[in-house]
């Protein structure tokens, strides 16, 4: 029933009231109350039908167009806007859709310019593919899932260590795939003292994924604490076997869409790509199972540059001001309600203030716009010369 009022509410949007709906959006902007825009897809025609009826000639009318789906609320008020596409990764990945690409770059510019949101966040998958496949550079205002990722997995290893009550050094970790990801948050658990292994995979030509070599995969499962999933579904997991190789006792960190079915392994299952920060929170709900305090890994770099006013060049800063700003990972509960008022504005100058001191500390004051001489914009000038439509 959920999903049938939600389609509905997405088709009378995008077909009924999508001009009337981006009029409030300019004039709400120029307020200045929104600061940021989220870009979500589907990993699959069944996620597709959260939002999209599977009707051919209704999907590619929405091909490429991102439409509003809900609101990014800061306790009552408004802070950002959530878009939805309808095609999936593996659509975007190809070399012929590189137009279905750029009208969703030039139509998020547009949307931005009438918003004045200061940053764009992309989803998941969505910056590497239109960075590495299609050749467009992921600068601000765009924001990719990386940070956000690797925040979210460390704060929930840490969050189960210390659950667990084991230091870093007695745990036993094995990252399974993803790699540039993978490799980085390798070397950022392994600074954070746990003992971190990869196990590497390897894609056949149907997609399929296919552990690299099964003996060593293996020993480096055998007596592992805690597996982080980076494979891209958990129907990868449990092709592998995986959950025969490691211990019952092991606890997985999932990062995969769809996920692993708690259910089909003994192992606990965990979502590690949710975080939580008390006030902030979707409007309408993400769909999947997602609960209201829980926000998505990938939604946090735009999310945090629009309430620094920052630009955070590396991984060390954005933790910095992510823990300053109070995230953490969505495993320790819900969040108390925050403060409003006076009270809440009084709770929140020692965080602000810290954060500031550590930029000032660092190299000075960087706002979003501050890239020399050079416009963080200029890179999307050729996006920038057509109109939404």
């Amino acid at each position: 029933m959920k999903r049938y009022i939600r389609q509905v509410l997405f088709m009378a949007i995008a077909l009924v009231f999508r001009w009337p709906i981006w009029m409030f959006v300019w004039i709400f902007g120029k307020t200045g109350i929104f600061k940021t825009i989220f870009l979500i897809y589907p990993i699959d025609k069944s996620e597709c039908l959260d939002f999209c009826p599977d009707i051919k000639i209704l999907r590619n009318f929405l091909s490429g167009r991102p439409t509003p789906s809900g609101l990014i609320m800061k306790g009552w008020r408004p802070m950002g806007i959530y878009l939805a596409i309808p095609n999936p990764a593996l659509e975007l990945m190809r070399g012929k859709s590189r137009p279905t690409v750029e009208a969703i770059i030039r139509r998020l510019l547009w949307i931005q310019k009438i918003s004045g949101a200061t940053a764009i966040g992309l989803a998941g998958q969505l910056g590497p593919i239109f960075e590495k496949r299609h050749g467009i550079p992921m600068n601000p205002p765009f924001y990719t899932s990386t940070f956000g990722n690797i925040f979210s997995i460390q704060s929930a290893v840490n969050h189960l260590s210390d659950k667990a009550r084991m230091k870093p050094w007695q745990s036993s970790l094995a990252i399974l795939g993803g790699g540039e990801l993978g490799e980085q948050l390798m070397e950022q658990l392994s600074a954070d003292g746990y003992r971190s292994t990869m196990v590497d995979v390897r894609y056949t030509k149907k997609g399929d994924i296919k552990l690299s070599d099964e003996n060593e995969a293996d020993r480096q499962l055998e007596h592992v604490d805690f597996v982080v999933n980076l494979l891209p579904r958990g129907k990868d997991f449990m092709d592998c076997s995986l959950h025969l190789r490691m211990p019952e006792s092991a606890t997985v960190i999932d990062f995969s869409r769809p996920p692993i079915r708690p259910e089909d392994i003994p192992q606990k299952v965990c979502m590690g790509n949710r975080v939580q920060r008390s006030g902030i929170q979707f409007m309408m709900r993400l769909p999947g199972g997602w609960k209201c305090h829980e926000l998505p890994a990938c939604s946090m770099p735009s999310i945090v540059a629009s309430l620094t006013g920052v630009h955070l060049q590396t991984l060390e800063e954005f933790r910095q001001a992510a823990r300053q700003l109070a995230f953490r990972t969505a495993l320790a509960g819900a969040p108390a309600p925050a403060r409003g008022g006076v009270r809440g504005f009084i709770d929140m100058v020692p965080g602000f203030a810290r954060l500031s001191h550590f930029f000032k500390k660092n190299h000075g004051i960087n706002p979003l716009t501050d890239h020399g001489e050079r416009s963080p914009l200029s890179s999307y000038a050729p996006f920038m010369e057509s109109k939404e439509a």
